[in-house]
């Protein structure tokens, strides 16, 4: 008895620090922002209390759908589309010599250091339709039909935004990804040889059943970063054009910032922290 409470006294001795800063730093900012949310608010004072007023506007508002939706599929394209091309690079840097992956690894690693207004102002760069590359290399191939005005279509602008974020992210998760296959004991991939087992079979029966923990690690911040988007989207097309790019984060702020009903705004934003949650 005497040891089990000895060995609680020091669990909450080290856990401490890290719960008093999470409770000073999250929830108690958390409070305040509930209260706003039942209220209508202006940002500066409070006009009334209003009950589920805001929160019922915001299920009944079509453009907050419409962000989710967004959302919903940039996860899904960053879940199925940009794992999928990070882990295929992470085991192809593993196949190389020492020089070659030094130099591959830092080309695909250098998006991930770069700011998204760095990244922004390229990807506008390429995607401008008057003299961007993407128009170019297309009007150049004979494609001239194909060209189009990329962040300003309704068919192509969230397609454009989802390659930009995975393209920047690419680079980071296949360093996750490579850092845990250099993790397993290379003398199964020896007996895996030895058995005549070739290099995508022991990738199958390998190197993805021991990456689980990675994979599951890299799935929660890859899902977590793309629900939280903003600033490529801000950047890039300002969730235009009419609302196709909208994320609940740019519609949050659109509302609060630029609306100027923070009631409203803050209760996104508590179905923001709940959606997150349930992820």
């Amino acid at each position: 008895m005497y040891r089990w409470a000895r060995d609680k006294k020091a669990l909450f001795f080290f856990a401490f620090p890290g719960l008093f800063l999470y409770t000073v730093f999250v929830v108690f900012p958390l409070i305040p922002e509930i209260i706003i949310s039942f209220q209508d608010h202006n940002g500066v004072i409070s006009k009334g209390f209003v009950g589920l007023k805001n929160y019922v506007e915001i299920f009944t508002n079509q453009r907050f759908w419409t962000a989710n939706k967004n959302v919903i599929l940039i996860a899904l394209s960053t879940l199925f589309i940009g794992l999928p091309i990070s882990l295929a690079l992470a085991i192809i840097i593993d196949m190389q010599n020492g020089i070659v992956r030094r130099i591959f690894k830092t080309i695909c690693f250098i998006p991930a250091v770069l700011s998204v207004t760095i990244i922004s102002q390229l990807w506008i760069a390429i995607y401008n339709p008057q003299w961007g590359l993407l128009n170019g290399i297309l009007k150049r191939m004979g494609l001239d039909r194909l060209t189009t005005a990329w962040l300003s279509n309704e068919s192509t602008a969230l397609i454009c935004v989802m390659i930009v974020f995975m393209w920047q992210y690419l680079g980071f998760n296949m360093v996750l990804f490579y850092a845990g296959i250099k993790a397993i004991p290379k003398v199964y991939y020896e007996a895996a040889l030895i058995d005549g087992a070739g290099p995508i079979k022991a990738s199958l029966k390998i190197t993805f059943p021991l990456l689980q923990d990675v994979l599951k690690y890299v799935l929660t911040i890859s899902l977590l970063g793309s629900i939280g988007m903003y600033l490529h989207v801000q950047m890039l097309t300002n969730g235009g054009p009419g609302d196709v790019t909208t994320t609940v984060v740019l519609f949050m702020y659109n509302t609060a910032f630029r609306g100027g009903d923070f009631g409203e705004g803050c209760a996104i934003a508590i179905i923001y922290i709940m959606e997150c949650v349930f992820i």
